[in-house]
Formats: C-alpha cells, sequence, structure tokens
C-alpha cells in the first residue's frame, strides 16, 4: 500500500477476484465490497472494517451478511450497517476506482 495525492492506494482491481475481500490495511483486517447501486449505475466499492464494534470479533462473511462469531451481530456486506443490533455498523468508506486501482482517501 502507498499514497498519492491524498489517496491510499488499497491495490489493484485485478487482484480481488471475489467480493468481500479480505485485505490488511496499517495491519487492521477490512473487507472491500461491492457498494449499493442503482440499475443505471457503474459498480462502486466500500471498504468496511472487519472489527466487529461490540467486543471486537473478526467478522466473516456468510451470505449477504457479515457475521461477528464471538455474539453473532450481523452486518449488511455492502453498507457496514447492523441487521439485528439497531444502531450499530462497521466502519465504512467509500473506495474510487482510478488507472485500476482501489484508492481510499486519506
Amino acid at each position: 500500500m502507498s499514497e498519492t495525492n491524498n489517496f491510499k492506494i488499497i491495490g489493484n482491481v485485478e487482484d480481488f477476484p471475489e467480493f468481500p475481500a479480505h485485505v490488511k490495511l496499517n495491519n487492521q483486517p477490512y473487507y472491500i465490497v461491492e457498494a449499493p447501486r442503482k440499475a443505471d449505475e457503474e459498480q462502486r466499492y466500500n471498504l468496511i472494517s472487519a472489527i466487529c464494534p461490540h467486543a471486537g470479533g473478526i467478522v466473516r462473511p456468510h451470505l449477504n451478511e457479515l457475521i461477528c462469531p464471538l455474539h453473532y451481530w450481523c452486518f449488511d456486506k455492502a453498507t457496514g450497517e447492523s441487521t439485528n443490533i439497531p444502531g450499530e455498523q462497521l466502519d465504512c468508506s467509500p473506495l474510487e476506482v482510478r488507472d485500476g486501482q482501489f484508492l481510499l482517501q486519506a
């Protein structure tokens, strides 16, 4: 990972053939996920923390959710919003795709 013009390069798009894709950023676990979009929009992506806000467990993909194995808090895999605990959410940031790379605004 490197930085360019206030963006951190997460990696090459071609290196992530399936989503959610597990990545580490600053030694912390994250997932690159396909973000919600309208039918006529190009695919967008989010970077979602893999650390549950409840007890710090590492969430794992299961069907359309990210689930914490410690206490089964569940999160939408596209947005990080909790599906079973109102008001909770995984940290989520939009990614840009530029020149074949995923970029995170620094």
